[in-house]
């Protein structure tokens, strides 16, 4: 089974900068290199801010390849996704025992998701900490979860008993789906944040030099 990874951001990124340079010239009008300066400052902000939302978002598309990665230099942190990595790739292996269509899917979302996130810390080390459990629990305990379930298939356990476990494991992959998800997106928190900061940032400079009369988040047709 082909594993699949998130869908790249790069477009709609494009696509809202776009939008937001059309508006902006419908709207107000390019007039000057104010207007220009402007129109780019919050072409690239828009850009920026959906790229980051669109993180983790889609992670069912199949990709040819895995991009590999990189290596941080410090040891700790390298030793904490190298595991994770491990782990993953013993998440595979039971995978490819699971005949089940919706489950497989699932358990590939899982896989992107948990390799989204050890590539941002990889590009953030700084994160580290934030995935300690996820590390320690959660990406274990999914592995020994999806080993039992694999493991029932195998030997043809069946019963009232087997198939409500069989049942709870496929409730408890839907869960652990979303949790991956929520996790991945924790990560950049501080990131939109940070964008958040210097839009405010730029419309207080913006309105002091007197280059705009109200906020961008308060611009209007006409004003």
């Amino acid at each position: 089974m082909q594993n699949k990874k998130k869908k790249s951001t790069k477009k709609p990124a494009f696509i809202a900068a776009a939008v937001t340079v059309a508006l902006f010239a419908w709207i107000f009008g390019l007039k000057g290199w104010p207007s220009f300066v402007i129109c780019g400052l919050l072409a690239f902000l828009v850009g920026k801010v959906i790229s980051i939302m669109a993180q983790g978002v889609d992670t069912t598309k199949k990709a040819p390849a895995q991009k590999p990665i990189e290596k941080t230099g410090d040891a700790t942190v390298d030793g904490m996704i190298e595991k994770g990595l491990e782990l993953l790739k013993a998440i595979r292996e039971e995978n490819d025992k699971i005949p089940d269509a919706e489950l497989t899917r699932q358990i590939n979302e899982i896989d992107a998701t948990a390799r989204e996130i050890f590539r941002t810390v990889a590009e953030q080390p700084g994160k580290a900490p934030q995935i300690r459990r996820f590390m320690d629990y959660y990406l274990p305990t999914t592995l020994k979860m999806l080993a039992g379930y694999s493991k029932m298939n195998e030997r043809n356990v069946t019963g009232k008993q087997a198939d409500e476990t069989r049942r709870q494991i496929e409730n408890a992959t839907q869960v652990v789906v979303k949790a991956f998800k929520k996790q991945l997106n924790n990560l950049y928190e501080d990131d939109i944040l940070d964008i958040s900061t210097d839009v405010e940032v730029l419309e207080t400079l913006l309105k002091s030099d007197g280059l705009v009369e109200t906020g961008l988040g308060t611009m209007t047709r006409g004003q």
